[in-house]
């Protein structure tokens, strides 16, 4: 390497290897860093690689060490965390004078200020009965209730770990004088994915009690807790669909609203518009499109009109005389 220093490279890829692989979840060690510079034809000792951790430290990089069987080193602190990340990829996505290829780039570029972990998880992100509170061990990871952590943090954190959540929610009660009083309900879940429509925050959750997916409220939700458990449910996601729509022109406020903004739209005569999106095909969606009534129409793909078609027949059979 004529005119370069190796000891300044040196330094570069450690920082770098810290930056994009750690975090507070994952550490390096040792071994892995002088593997890491010697894919990059860098010679190192053992020795030599604590100056430099001490020499990054100094410099300002929050390098914590931590014993499991060797020594680990990770970035403790960053600039933006996790839950800052998909706040602002949140802001980036819904914002609605952004076209949805600018918005992926500019989610893909924020993906690049975590470690490669975070940004795997930021661009994932880009889709019951009472339980007895005792009968759940809680994580060890749990923020104490001093930290103040808000509902939308709690459940990214947990997303971000792989783990499931418990939570208070509100229900109902039928007495037996056959009135109906307001309960609140603790449910366990395995959180997937948080989106806003119409400025409302929602979970998807996979309820290994009920086996289905489910929807709540971030603004129903207290007492958020996270658990040891893995989640589940994965298989159980819906898989994103291209699907397209026609509407007219005046109530693409409500469409936008309804898919985030992710839509692709072009002008099908006077004051009609059609739009293709891609989304996750789920009850919920064929509720909009009855709520919407007949001022949206599904037109493709053909399996999914069909069983709109379906759902609709079964619907007027039911109200028959």
């Amino acid at each position: 390497m004529p005119n370069v220093s190796e000891k300044k490279l040196k330094l570069l890829y450690i920082a770098r290897m810290l930056l994009e692989k750690t975090d507070e979840g994952h550490a390096v060690t040792l071994p892995q860093m002088l593997e890491e510079l010697e894919a990059h034809g860098l010679h190192a000792e053992r020795k030599s690689l604590y100056d430099d951790l001490e020499t990054l430290r100094h410099f300002g990089f929050p390098i914590q060490t931590r014993k499991t069987r060797t020594f680990e080193y990770y970035l403790s602190e960053r600039r933006f965390s996790s839950v800052d990340l998909a706040l602002l990829a949140d802001a980036v996505r819904q914002a609605p004078f952004l076209s949805q290829k600018k918005a992926a780039q500019l989610v893909d570029k924020l993906a690049g200020l975590g470690s490669q972990y975070q940004a795997e998880e930021l661009r994932h992100a880009a889709s019951s009965e009472e339980v007895e509170r005792e009968a759940v061990e809680p994580a060890p990871t749990v923020p104490g209730k001093e930290d103040n952590h808000t509902t939308e943090e709690l459940l990214r954190w947990a997303m971000e770990r792989d783990v499931q959540v418990i939570f208070q929610t509100p229900g109902w009660k039928l007495s037996p004088s056959g009135t109906l009083k307001r309960v609140s309900k603790t449910v366990t879940v395995s959180p997937w994915q948080i989106s806003r429509r119409e400025g409302v925050a929602r979970l998807l959750a996979y309820d290994g009690e009920e086996k289905r997916l489910r929807w709540f409220p971030l603004e129903e939700m207290s007492q958020v807790q996270l658990l040891s458990q893995s989640r589940e449910g994965e298989k159980a996601l819906p898989d994103p669909e291209k699907i397209t729509l026609e509407f007219p022109q005046e109530i693409l406020p409500q469409v936008a609203a309804q898919f985030e903004g992710h839509l692709l739209v072009e002008q099908q005569g006077k004051g009609k518009l059609r739009a293709s999106v891609k989304t996750g095909v789920e009850p919920s969606l064929f509720a909009w499109l009855f709520q919407m009534g007949g001022e949206v129409r599904l037109v493709g793909p053909k399996k999914l009109t069909e069983q709109l078609r379906e759902r609709a027949k079964s619907l007027a059979k039911s109200y028959k005389s």
